[in-house]
């Protein structure tokens, strides 16, 4: 292992591309490497799995965090050391307010109710997207005629006090939800405003694409197929966006290897 590979991906800069993207399920890396082109898996180490492949030319990199802000900040951060440039949460959000199952929902900025990206930045900064890529992510996302949102997040770190009643939170649930829906709050994750505020820390721009998978009213989910086809329909927004936005930045195609 090279001197200059990351701690915990265990991969060195020359096995990135300038693009990424982040995902918490592991197993949505083997998606992404199923529709990305000549992809390599480069570590599965802890279950970070992370793969590198091309998507319309553009070398792309898909790494999985697992749940929650401090790992997905901790991959953002190796990344980022290794010489990515542009980042894409792609993950799974609840719903909130309007939000409909099975829409792809895009963060126009995220509430930050969460921890870690305070050791970033101080509170009073706010977790907002890189605006450009924001824009082709919406762009991508219409073209593929998929459902689509775009608003606030909210983001916490207790998964069963924050967002899932279990008795145990310092709120009620719905109370909360509720308060943040009335002033057009549109969905609840536990990783995008860390990784917003996280990004502009480190210099490199960030935009998150979800799936609503989850009720916030009532816990339902999407049924098993369509969430397996509607997270392959967010994983090529996805690329698309990054790919768009990677061309503009340099228009020379990064030939396959």
């Amino acid at each position: 292992m090279s001197s200059s590979n990351a701690w915990y991906l265990r991969c060195g800069p020359e096995d990135v591309g300038e693009s990424a993207v982040l995902v918490g399920d592991r197993g949505r890396v083997l998606l992404a490497a199923d529709l990305l082109d000549d992809a390599v898996i480069l570590n599965e180490d802890r279950g970070l799995t992370t793969a590198t492949g091309y998507h319309e030319g553009q070398r792309i990199t898909v790494s999985a965090f697992g749940m929650g802000a401090p790992i997905a900040a901790v991959v953002m951060h190796e990344l980022a050391g290794l010489g990515v440039r542009r980042f894409v949460r792609l993950g799974t959000v609840m719903t909130l307010g309007e939000t409909q199952l099975g829409e792809l929902v895009v963060a126009h900025g995220a509430v930050r109710g969460e921890s870690t990206s305070a050791s970033y930045l101080p509170v009073e900064f706010p977790a907002v997207p890189d605006f450009p890529l924001t824009a082709q992510l919406e762009r991508s996302v219409a073209a593929a005629g998929v459902p689509t949102r775009s608003g606030i997040f909210a983001t916490y770190d207790g998964f069963y006090t924050d967002m899932f009643e279990t008795g145990f939170g310092s709120r009620p649930v719905a109370e909360r939800y509720e308060a943040l829906a009335r002033v057009g709050v549109v969905a609840a994750d536990m990783e995008t405003s860390a990784l917003l505020v996280a990004a502009r820390a480190l210099g490199v721009a960030a935009g998150s694409l979800c799936l609503a998978s989850v009720s916030g009213a009532d816990n339902s989910k999407m049924e098993h197929s369509a969430r397996v086809a509607a997270e392959a329909e967010l994983l090529r927004a996805g690329f698309d966006a990054l790919a768009t936005s990677a061309a503009a930045a340099d228009p020379t195609p990064v030939p396959a290897a």
